[in-house]
């Protein structure tokens, strides 16, 4: 984002730009949540790529969620979930910005995660460097 302009005409540029992939894309998903102020402060955004979702029945049964920290102006946290297909690649799932890292933010990404594959096979194992305690 930061190659040209700021964070904040990055982040004013979201929705435009996820709105654009899906003329292209149709099975695009991409959610911003903001605070119910005035400023509509940026909270937390997830996106998925179509093509993943319909090859997900193909990829092996591990899901590795890793996290990075942002930084410059707007710290936060960015969440990717990673499978392996069967040429043994990486194959990226879902991606999750979010202000902070508290439990409210994981059960929605998670939910995000869960409502975006639901109907596939879902028996899979959850790797992760955080406990998540969030799910039933």
């Amino acid at each position: 984002f930061q190659i040209r302009g700021s964070f904040v005409h990055a982040y004013q540029l979201l929705t435009s730009y996820f709105t654009e992939v899906r003329l292209v894309d149709p099975d695009f998903v991409f959610g911003i949540q903001t605070t119910s102020c005035k400023d509509k402060r940026f909270t937390r955004c997830v996106w998925c790529f179509g093509p993943p979702k319909k090859t997900y029945k193909l990829l092996r049964p591990v899901v590795v969620i890793h996290r990075t920290f942002l930084k410059g102006r707007y710290r936060g946290t960015l969440l990717t979930t990673i499978a392996i297909d069967p040429s043994n690649h990486i194959f990226l799932l879902v991606f999750f910005i979010t202000d902070s890292e508290i439990t409210e933010s994981w059960t929605y990404f998670l939910e995000m995660f869960g409502f975006n594959f639901h109907g596939y096979d879902t028996r899979f194992i959850v790797i992760s460097d955080r406990i998540i305690n969030v799910v039933p």
